[in-house]
């Protein structure tokens, strides 16, 4: 699924060309360090990866800062263990088209969405229609904004309104360069890193709405500390 172009909205020609550049450079960049992927030491962990093996779609919540290392094993899992198909959540904006533009040569489709009732009713029929095209959704946690690490109501709402499983995924490496001045502070893995995959679920989603999301935000800020743990303060 094509997400909305360019030419389709209201950017400057500077924009686009800025868009086209940086969505090259991008897929280059994330191309050749999928390629050095299979050179990492990989320990996953979780129940996460048993659904993975199996044939339903399920639903992943991760943070936004783990977007490449998180991209990087689902790009490897889907190329050298099966044919999970992904579909995402893209905003209407600059970074959703440049999200969209480097990660769809790599199987992703992408549902646009934005804020305000109308804006979410949309994104979740799409991701809906993902689902029952028989798609895995993975769905950022936090954003588009600050703060980071907290959860926004979307990956427990559509778990509840459509039943399919929701999982938490924390996807870390050691080494990996950040960029501390963006709000999420991202991440690039190095080629040859120890990469750790932590998944918990299937979550609780039903009962109390505010509960479940809390519950699930607590999951992930928990594999947060535990593949920190691992990584950081464990021998490597």
């Amino acid at each position: 699924m094509r997400g909305v172009y360019f030419a389709d909205l209201a950017y400057s020609l500077g924009q686009r060309c800025a868009a086209f550049a940086v969505g090259a450079a991008t897929r280059v960049l994330f191309g050749f360090t999928v390629r050095h992927m299979r050179t990492c030491r990989w320990t996953v962990r979780g129940g996460l990866h048993a659904a993975l093996a199996r044939e339903e779609p399920l639903i992943v919540t991760a943070w936004h800062q783990d977007v490449l290392p998180l991209f990087h094993y689902l790009v490897l899992r889907s190329r050298f263990s099966n044919r999970r198909r992904w579909t995402g959540l893209a905003s209407h904006s600059f970074d959703g088209e440049l999200t969209e533009r480097i990660l769809s040569p790599w199987g992703f489709s992408f549902v646009r969405g934005s804020r305000g009732k109308r804006g979410a009713l949309r994104a979740v029929r799409g991701l809906r229609r993902a689902l029952d095209r028989g798609r895995s959704v993975i769905m950022i946690g936090d954003g588009p904004g600050p703060p980071a690490r907290r959860l926004s109501p979307g990956p427990v709402y559509l778990a509840r309104e459509t039943g399919v499983s929701l999982y938490a995924m924390r996807a870390w490496a050691r080494p990996q360069w950040t960029w501390p001045r963006a709000w999420f502070k991202p991440v690039i893995p190095t080629p040859h890193a120890r990469y750790v995959v932590h998944g918990a679920g299937p979550l609780p989603v039903h009962g109390d709405f505010e509960r479940a999301r809390v519950g699930a935000e607590r999951a992930l800020n928990d594999l947060c500390e535990s593949t920190d743990a691992e990584l950081y303060l464990h021998s490597v």
